[in-house]
């Protein structure tokens, strides 16, 4: 989530009026745009001048002054500067600024059952990336506030995804088993970005049905069920889950790379990454309490 910065131009008109009686009418200032919590810089006198000809102003929007004597003093209206507003959409850490409204939680809980238990995980991943630990430094070799950046990611849920395990055998008689996916994201989505979770993956499920890839084609045989998981952890544990979090949040901000389809095996490899960095805190209990990160 950025925003462009935005800047606003304070323009301000001399309003001149002598003492020889000549009156010079003033010109009211519309402001289009006002400014949240703005902190006003005051406002500037100016001191006692001589009168200026009207041929002097430059101004086309000046009022034309009329014959008098050019030398009598006159007085200035004060100069008045636009506030400006500290809360810098890029730092809404100053005083006085509130952060934008976390939405995440309502819409989450509003998706039942399961969705609670991902805000449950949300939470204690928030509570580890805005903590100083050796998970949280990590991820800000990639981003200096990842707790602000998790914040801002939403949560959708596959209803509709893989619900098995493959197993299949390859050259040389090894046997390869692949597990349904457990979350998905787009590589390098940064902020604003969506973790897609598997209803049938270890997210939400110990266990998934074992169907066997005929070697030479043919229908898919059912031989049963197999445990799934995320790492060393089981499916449906609070462990695995903050590791598929974690884990596909380093696709989110780039510093885990692609691992779409487990080809080679790299979401294993990407997987036990994560694990070097976080695995103490992904297995501490942490202080599960309410949490806030601001960018």
């Amino acid at each position: 989530m950025y925003s462009a910065s935005r800047g606003i131009r304070a323009v301000s008109f001399l309003l001149l009026s002598c003492l020889s009686g000549t009156v010079a009418f003033s010109q009211g200032v519309n402001f289009i745009r006002h400014v949240a919590d703005p902190l006003p810089l005051g406002n500037l006198h100016v001191s006692r001048t001589r009168c200026t000809p009207y041929s002097a102003l430059s101004s086309p929007n000046a009022a034309t002054l009329a014959t008098g004597d050019s030398s009598s003093p006159c007085d200035t209206p004060p100069v008045s500067a636009l506030p400006v507003s500290p809360c810098h959409s890029a730092s809404l850490a100053r005083a006085g600024c509130n952060p934008p409204r976390d939405l995440i939680p309502a819409d989450l809980a509003a998706k039942g059952k399961q969705g609670q238990k991902i805000l449950r995980v949300r939470d204690r991943v928030l509570e580890i990336l805005q903590t100083e630990n050796a998970c949280s430094a990590w991820f800000r070799e990639k981003d200096s506030n990842p707790a602000a950046t998790f914040r801002t990611l939403n949560f959708e849920i596959d209803r509709n995804g893989e619900d098995s395990v493959r197993e299949s055998k390859v050259s040389g008689g090894m046997t390869i088993f692949r597990s349904p996916y457990v979350a998905r994201v787009i590589q390098a989505d940064g902020s604003y970005g969506t973790i897609t979770i598997n209803t049938k993956g270890a997210f939400f499920s110990p266990i998934a049905m074992l169907l066997e890839v005929q070697w030479e084609g043919g229908p898919l045989m059912l031989r049963g069920t197999r445990s799934i998981g995320v790492g060393p952890y089981e499916g449906d544990t609070f462990h695995a889950q903050i590791l598929a979090l974690l884990h596909e949040f380093g696709h989110i901000v780039d510093l885990l790379p692609t691992d779409e389809a487990d080809r080679d095996g790299k979401s294993a490899q990407n997987t036990a990454e994560v694990l070097r960095f976080c695995r103490a805190e992904v297995e501490s209990k942490g202080k599960r309490a309410t949490l806030s990160a601001t960018r």
